[in-house]
C-alpha cells in the first residue's frame, strides 16, 4: 500500500508542477512578467510562489481563458489531500517522531 500511495503522490506532485508552469507561462504571455518571476523565485525560496500563482490564476481564469486548467489544478490539489489522508490513515505515511 505504501508504494501505491507514494507513486500517487509523485504523480500528483508532477501534475501540480505542470499546472504551475502553465499558469506562469500565461503570466509571461499576458505581460505579468514581474509577477511570474516573483512566483518562480518565491517557489524556490519559501514555497509560497505556487500559492500566489494558484490564487492569481483563479482571479484571471475567465479573462485569460484558463478556467479548465484551474479546475484541473484544483482537482489535483484536492486529490493530493485525499491521497495524503488515505496514506496517513493506513500507516503508509508516518509523521517522524521527535528525538529526545
Amino acid at each position: 500500500m505504501a508504494i501505491i500511495v507514494q507513486i500517487l503522490q509523485w504523480l500528483i506532485a508532477i501534475g501540480s508542477l505542470v499546472c504551475f508552469v502553465l499558469v506562469v507561462i500565461q503570466m509571461f504571455q499576458r505581460g505579468q512578467t514581474g509577477l511570474a518571476i516573483a512566483c518562480i523565485v518565491l517557489l524556490f525560496c519559501c514555497g509560497i510562489g505556487k500559492l500566489v500563482a494558484f490564487i492569481y490564476g483563479w482571479v484571471k481564469s475567465k479573462e485569460w481563458g484558463i478556467t479548465n486548467l484551474m479546475l484541473a489544478w484544483t482537482g489535483i490539489i484536492v486529490l493530493g489531500f485525499i491521497v495524503g489522508g488515505i496514506g496517513f490513515a493506513t500507516g503508509a505515511i508516518e509523521i517522524p517522531k521527535m528525538q529526545p
